[in-house]
């Protein structure tokens, strides 16, 4: 049964526009075992998260989807250990706001960190420069590439066969119910600071 991995609840600020217990129940409702909570860097609703889906009797699968200097991953915590390194991951992306230069041929910060410190994580990327560094820094264990819809998840593809490693179907969920997606688009223009187009 295919498992939803990146999702967003209303605490991805500017994406996602569900409730955790309104993702919960649309899974329930429609027959899911189990459910991934992904906010963008940060675990803001994993309270809310695991509530709801004890409510309704979904496995809650507890993540973040991470960005920073110019990377994004999803990163899945399968332990108590993966959860420390996840919120060390998330704490030290907000310690950086951003900040953080790359120098030419150096690894980016969130490939370094998350290659030196990823026991009881899985990582699922669609960033082909995240999925090479993370690789060659640290090997293909519990590392996966991600291919959600779009034009990318050719290249994507073609560089998991190149790379070695297996591939990971997704959508990037960002609303439980499809007549929540003119609500989406709104708070992407908010956050993009542009209008919506036609």
């Amino acid at each position: 049964m295919y498992t939803h991995l990146h999702v967003h609840s209303h605490f991805s600020f500017g994406i996602g526009v569900s409730s955790p217990e309104s993702l919960a129940q649309a899974a329930a409702e429609r027959g899911f075992r189990a459910l991934a909570c992904t906010d963008t860097n940060g675990v803001y609703g994993v309270v809310e998260f695991i509530q709801a889906c004890a409510s309704v009797g979904v496995r809650p699968i507890l993540g973040a989807h991470l960005v920073a200097t110019g990377q994004e991953v999803v990163a899945l915590a399968t332990s108590e250990q993966g959860w420390g390194a996840l919120c060390r991951a998330v704490t030290a992306i907000h310690w950086q706001n951003g900040s953080a230069v790359k120098q030419e041929g150096t690894p980016s910060m969130l490939s370094s960190l998350l290659a030196s410190d990823r026991e009881g994580l899985i990582l699922l990327s669609r960033d082909i420069h995240f999925l090479e560094q993370v690789l060659r820094l640290s090997g293909p264990r519990d590392l996966f590439a991600e291919l959600r819809p779009g034009k990318r998840r050719h290249a994507v593809l073609a560089a998991a066969r190149r790379l070695g490693i297996p591939v990971v179907a997704s959508n990037g969920v960002v609303a439980a119910h499809s007549e929540e997606w003119s609500r989406h688009r709104l708070l992407r223009a908010i956050a993009l600071n542009t209008t919506l187009s036609l």
